[in-house]
């Protein structure tokens, strides 16, 4: 059971074109950690385990190579382009006890364009780049959160008590770009005001809001909250167990953190829902989450969560709340898209759009769309190609 055809409404995405991030040696592959891609859409990132960050150009469903950003001596553990008025900024964060702004338009040293690290904090887990006048970066390192401003790099600030455990993520709300959000393996995550004066911030004074989930939070972000919500209106988290929590993140402080969905035991609902619409892939099991986002034209502006399987299939799935009995309870719907042919591995990281982009285990970077390939599958770079019999 459960094999037939993927009903009519479940779209089924194909790669348009896949890149290979870098090529190791074949006991050793390259994984793709992480990306991120420019408010403009221009530029993709991904955070690849040589300790690189490579930049291409998104051009019309494929990507260009721009740059390689070496010169992190440890993992990377963070990346993103923080400025929608600055899309060549990147911002990165590494085990080497640096954070580091890149202009990706820069060439040799000059790409480089400046530094961040405390003599106390040996490794930076996360970090981002925000306040009101984009003046704050921000770090995580152990249970720690650092704050230095950007232009000067001198160090403001350190939140010590926020957190018990290691700060997992840090991330600025995008529309309200004085708020900072922090999670932590201790399963809180913390809303905080680092607005005013950038040498009064204070994690006394401005913490707005507390979310526990009681266990290990892993990765995080902003998502729509539904019809007639702002785009980035919920706060998302996933934990180490593999599961989904949504928070209020609106303008209102009163509801602020406040539990708007919990799916419980995420991956079998993922999978139960796709054997329910006949996707074959993702019905037997789901093993892991990867992310949350949102689309104003996809199930009403609410959360999607995208989950994947051990051999590299994807799913999207809409968060469905129950009634309000139960308040924060929630299930996933139907997949709305599956992702499948591209990767033969774990994958790390979506973003999402038109084209979306994911990046994986295999050293792949896939870009995706509604139509097989004309080429018959055939990828650029030929590599992938050859591999893929």
């Amino acid at each position: 059971g459960g094999r037939g055809e993927p009903s009519p409404m479940v779209s089924r995405m194909y790669p348009t074109s896949t890149t290979i991030a870098a090529f190791g040696p074949a006991n050793d592959p390259c994984y793709v950690l992480g990306l991120a891609q420019s408010a403009d859409g221009v530029y993709l990132a991904a955070s690849l385990s040589t300790h690189a960050v490579k930049v291409w150009h998104r051009g019309d469903g494929t990507l260009g190579a721009c740059v390689d950003l070496t010169g992190h001596g440890g993992p990377v553990t963070d990346v993103s382009f923080p400025l929608p008025h600055e899309p060549w900024a990147v911002l990165s964060s590494s085990e080497d006890g640096t954070t580091r702004l890149w202009d990706c338009r820069a060439s040799g040293k000059a790409q480089e364009a400046q530094r961040y690290h405390a003599h106390f904090a040996k490794s930076h887990a996360t970090a981002a780049l925000g306040g009101g006048n984009d003046h704050l970066v921000a770090a995580g390192c152990q249970e720690k959160i650092i704050f230095w401003d950007r232009r000067a790099a001198n160090g403001l600030e350190v939140f010590e008590d926020s957190h018990s455990e290691d700060v997992t993520r840090v991330r600025f709300q995008p529309s309200r770009r004085n708020r900072l959000f922090t999670a932590s393996v201790d399963g809180l995550a913390c809303a905080f005001d680092c607005g005013g004066n950038p040498a009064d911030i204070n994690d006394e004074a401005g913490l707005m809001a507390v979310m526990a989930t009681e266990t290990a939070i892993v990765e995080m972000g902003f998502c729509g909250a539904g019809a007639g919500a702002g785009e980035d209106d919920a706060f998302w988290v996933l934990t180490g167990n593999e599961e989904c929590f949504v928070f209020d993140a609106g303008a209102s402080v009163e509801t602020l953190g406040d539990l708007k969905a919990h799916v419980p035991d995420t991956r079998a609902a993922a999978a139960h829902a796709a054997a329910a619409a006949g996707c074959g892939a993702l019905a037997e099991k789901v093993d892991y989450l990867v992310s949350c986002f949102s689309s104003p034209s996809a199930a009403g502006g609410a959360p999607l969560v995208v989950a994947g399987t051990q051999a590299g299939a994807l799913g999207v799935f809409p968060v469905v709340r129950h009634g309000i009995e139960l308040p924060g309870r929630a299930s996933l719907g139907a997949p709305l898209a599956t992702f499948e042919g591209g990767h033969k591995d774990i994958v790390r990281a979506f973003v999402p759009g038109a084209a979306p982009v994911t990046g994986a285990e295999d050293s792949r970077v896939c870009v995706w769309g509604h139509s097989p390939p004309a080429n018959g599958g055939e990828s650029i770079g030929g590599k992938a190609a050859r591999d893929a019999g």
